[in-house]
């Protein structure tokens, strides 16, 4: 009993340390959405993808020790549901907090594609029109020189 006692808090433990970075990376997921829609900052937005992809791997340390340390206990934990209910309830309860949490973060990464989709896009456009303005000026700079080198060439004409 005191064995699935302290699996049990271990499972606890590791959620609780789950929904923490969690929030960590909903924290991050927000401040990336600000670095790329206020300011276009792309500069800020790799680094806080770095410091999610850490938060990622130690999610899915996490998970993997999670799910190992269940297996182990989940059929005694079965069978003495009873005699455990206040532990399973806390479980369910961190369970459905990090589920909600899951949730908020997909619809937070999907903003975020938004943006940056939306932040690409502006900059294709605007160096389209870049290269329209460049190519523009080119050609009334070689227009110019042709008129130039025409009218040289009349006023010699006239001279002679």
């Amino acid at each position: 009993m005191a064995e699935l006692n302290q699996y049990l808090k271990i499972l606890t433990e590791s959620l609780e340390k789950k929904k923490k970075i969690m929030e960590s990376i909903l924290a991050a997921n927000v401040r990336q959405g600000q670095a790329i829609r206020e300011k276009g900052d792309l500069e800020t937005f790799d680094r806080i993808v770095s410091e999610k992809e850490k938060l990622i791997n130690e999610l899915m340390s996490l998970d993997n020790g999670f799910e190992e340390v269940y297996s182990r206990i989940a059929a005694e934990l079965e069978s003495r549901k009873s005699e455990f209910a206040a532990e399973i309830g806390k479980l369910q309860k961190l369970i459905s907090e990090v589920t909600e949490l899951s949730t908020r973060i997909q619809a937070s990464e999907q903003r975020n594609k938004q943006g940056v989709e939306s932040y690409f896009s502006y900059t294709r456009r605007q160096l389209n029109q870049n290269r329209k303005s460049v190519r523009a000026a080119s050609d009334y700079y070689k227009s110019m020189n042709q008129l130039n080198a025409y009218s040289d060439v009349q006023m010699v004409d006239r001279k002679k």
